[in-house]
């Protein structure tokens, strides 16, 4: 068979070194780093990267100065000497399993990336960014040779470690950036002003890192093709100041992204890589080896990128941490086994305390002793629920030996996600469905849909069986009798377009959530031509969606016209013929309105069918949604460690 993916997994040149394939591994932090060292699970997780088949991988951002640490010390400090030891080791697990490390340097200047600081923000002007709350102490000469220091000090640390190149991240508005653009660059010394004066710094700053670079060694620079703020950067200065670095300079790579702080890592209501065209752009201007990323999920698309001539390299974050072996997977013609990136930003965004995957339940809590591993005595395991939870429980299970049948009662899988990808722009979540699906029926499990498990039918499989496992899922809770008496309806009713064809006034409400669902609602029913209020007693927008996707979808509900009321509670009186009421939870004027659709959001409850006559117990466990309703995350996290276990 023909090699689908021949450009993608040929060997590049890049600067003094090999690469084996063309994919590599985007700068991801796992925040698995303790006093500004990385740390040996960090560690494990670059080996995993190197393990699944990428060509390289880019370490970042480890920041260059003291005044860009984070008090927590959960940056990596690539200016401190114990850095040294720690990226040495991670450089010699990636190189023991064939790939190439890079480390990528950067100082955040006025961005402090959601931590606090023992040191004040710094900018080349006194320009507040919308993302933090002071205004930036202006750097002097003096404290611009010591930053420029900190990259020469923390380059050398690199070499010394033994990695392969560095990677100076003048992207995403972080201090390089901020010099560059006359946004954020009001100066009027040798550093602000024109074109020459703004690219100074970055200047200084090449000049030193190559000052400690030995030959051989990489050197690439990250750029923003769109800044995509307004009096941002576009692509015409990101092509000219990369002409004017390769012009001053060896650069033996470019790494062209879009967007700044809030806005670079895009969810899946955005199209996919978005970087190509600058990328594109960039390559043909200065003939520098470009690198493109930015929502690339796939090995088709990195095959296009390179055989089209937009770009030399293709990079990918989330996707490698949702599935490190997708390299490997790809190349060897597996690709109903790779474990899609669902673009959500819901646990690789929250860093709570670290990196996690919402799909991948090893990121963050590493792989469980035995998984993949067959087991000696196969065991007899039912599975009661076709959601996320019961069916990552039967793939591991499967997978490790044991024989496995899920009985799902609906006749499709997914549960309540199959609903909530139905939302707009919301369509990826299926994804993880749809995978694995495809394992149940790789590893053989007997899945059974229609099959509705009584009381009666649990007690004769619990005879059977060796292990029962619930992941029965939650349910949508009954609407308050008022509500119903208005013909009023769930988000899932909304999302599933089970509501009047002919649009008129729309109320939804937010009884507390602050997560997507009646969010998703409002934005459906504004494109169906609905005139939408949005209320919530909370006292915040959208206040459990991930920060990077919150911003775009109230940028949505806005251009949509929907009305959003924050700290209002919308009461509906017993009598049908009083007007509905939006009360200001902290007391105000009342509003009168008169929707022609009510629709009523409140938390989902458990699935006690089988719950209320079934203990767990040594042979029945209860995962997912059938402990309480969560996201995604937990019931796949639950699903795994059952997997790993039983």
């Amino acid at each position: 068979m023909d090699d689908p993916f021949p450009h993608a997994f040929s060997p590049f040149r890049i600067g003094g070194f090999d690469v084996r394939n063309r994919l590599v591994a985007l700068p991801a932090g796992t925040s698995l780093v303790e006093h500004g060292v990385p740390t040996h699970g960090d560690v494990e997780h670059f080996e995993r990267l190197a393990a699944g088949g990428v060509g390289m991988i880019v370490a970042g951002a480890m920041v260059v100065h003291p005044s860009s640490a984070l008090r927590s010390g959960k940056l990596v400090e690539a200016y401190r000497d114990e850095v040294v030891a720690a990226m040495a080791a991670k450089a010699d697990v990636v190189h023991r399993h064939g790939a190439r490390l890079v480390g990528q340097l950067c100082h955040l200047g006025r961005e402090f990336i959601g931590g606090e600081s023992d040191s004040a923000p710094m900018a080349p002007s006194a320009i507040k960014t919308v993302r933090d709350a002071y205004p930036p102490h202006v750097l002097t000469h003096a404290d611009i040779d010591a930053i420029v220091e900190g990259w020469r000090v923390s380059t050398r640390h690199l070499v010394e470690a033994g990695v392969d190149g560095v990677e100076i991240h003048a992207a995403h508005g972080y201090l390089p950036a901020q010099f560059m653009s006359p946004l954020t660059n009001r100066r009027t010394d040798s550093f602000g002003g024109s074109f020459e004066n703004r690219m100074r710094f970055l200047h200084l700053v090449v000049e030193a890192m190559r000052s400690v670079i030995p030959p051989g060694f990489a050197l690439g620079v990250r750029l923003s093709g769109e800044e995509e703020i307004p009096g941002g950067m576009g692509i015409e200065d990101c092509v000219r100041i990369a002409e004017d670095l390769a012009a001053a300079y060896p650069i033996d790579y470019f790494s062209i992204t879009h967007g700044t702080r809030g806005k670079y890592v895009k969810d899946s209501t955005g199209p996919d890589a978005v970087a190509i065209p600058s990328a594109s752009r960039v390559r043909a201007a200065t003939g520098v080896p470009t690198l493109v990323g930015q929502r690339i999920r796939d090995v088709a698309t990195a095959e296009h990128a390179i055989k089209a001539g937009h770009a030399d390299l293709v990079g990918m974050a989330r996707a490698l941490i949702a599935d490190p072996d997708l390299p490997v997977k790809s190349q060897t013609g597996r690709l109903d086994e790779v474990r899609g990136c669902l673009g959500i930003n819901q646990d690789c965004r929250a860093f709570d305390p670290h990196l996690h995957c919402a799909v991948n339940a090893e990121v963050g809590r590493g792989r469980l002793p035995g998984v993949g591993v067959k087991v000696d005595r196969p065991k007899e395991i039912y599975v009661v629920g076709g959601g996320p939870a019961g069916l990552e429980a039967a793939r591991v299970s499967a997978e490790r030996g044991h024989r496995v049948t899920v009985f799902e009662g609906a006749c499709a899988l997914g549960g309540a996600v199959r609903v909530a990808a139905a939302s707009p722009h919301r369509a990826t979540l299926i994804d993880i469905v749809d995978y694995l699906e495809r394992e149940t029926r790789r590893l053989k499990v007997d899945v059974n849909l229609g099959a509705v498990i009584s009381p009666d039918d649990l007690e004769e499989i619990r005879g059977i069986a060796d292990h029962v496992v619930l992941a029965t899922g939650s349910r949508v809770a009954a609407l308050p009798a008022a509500v119903q008496a208005r013909d009023g309806v769930t988000v899932e009713s909304v999302l599933t377009g089970d509501v009047p064809d002919e649009p008129g006034v729309a109320v939804v409400y937010d009884e507390g959530d602050g997560f997507w669902p009646a969010y998703s609602a409002a934005e459906a029913l504004a494109q169906r031509g609905w005139q939408v209020t949005f209320s919530t007693a909370l006292t915040a927008l959208a206040s459990r969606v991930p920060a990077e996707s919150a911003g775009p979808l109230l940028q949505r509900l806005g251009g949509a016209g929907v009305s959003l009321q924050v700290a209002h509670s919308v009461v509906v009186p017993d009598d049908p013929a009083s007007p509905v009421v939006l009360r200001p939870v902290f007391g105000g004027p009342e509003v009168e309105v008169e929707p022609a659709l009510l629709v009523w959001h409140q938390q989902r409850v458990v699935d006690d069918t089988l719950l209320g006559v079934a203990e767990p117990g040594a042979a029945l466990t209860v995962i997912g949604d059938g402990l309480t309703p969560r996201r995604i995350s937990h019931a796949i996290a639950e699903g795994y460690r059952f997997g790993a276990t039983v």
